[in-house]
């Protein structure tokens, strides 16, 4: 049995992994369009948004729905990631900024498919 608020996770799951998603996608159109830049760094809060549902339903499914705290770490760790994103995109070092960004969205990635297994972690 799933615990409460579980599809609140499979939603948000999702939404990070897509916010992340489109972050790479804009960061690619840099090589071409110098105009992406603008939209790239648009679309920032649109993780941050994405990141605050993660750690709330990762919240609730642990607290509320006694589920795994394992959803929860996994977020914790992808928000620092994520905050340390935004301070080296920021500072404009892109030696760790790509690579990073590739890593946050792999990351996302493997943990919607966690989530939305037939069979998540308990």
């Amino acid at each position: 049995m799933r615990p409460r608020f579980f599809g609140l996770m499979k939603v948000s799951t999702g939404f990070l992994a897509a916010a992340l998603l489109v972050q790479g996608i804009t960061a690619g159109q840099l090589l071409s369009n110098e105009g992406s830049r603008q939209l790239h760094h648009a679309t920032g809060p649109i993780v941050t948004v994405a990141m605050v549902l993660q750690i709330i339903a990762a919240l609730l499914v642990w607290r509320a729905g006694r589920g795994s705290a394992r959803y929860l770490a996994a977020s914790a760790l992808l928000m620092v990631l994520i905050s340390i994103q935004f301070v080296v995109g920021g500072s404009g070092n892109l030696a760790v900024h790509v690579p990073l960004g590739v890593a946050l969205f792999g990351a996302s990635a493997v943990l919607a498919a966690q989530v939305w297994s037939p069979r998540p972690a308990d």
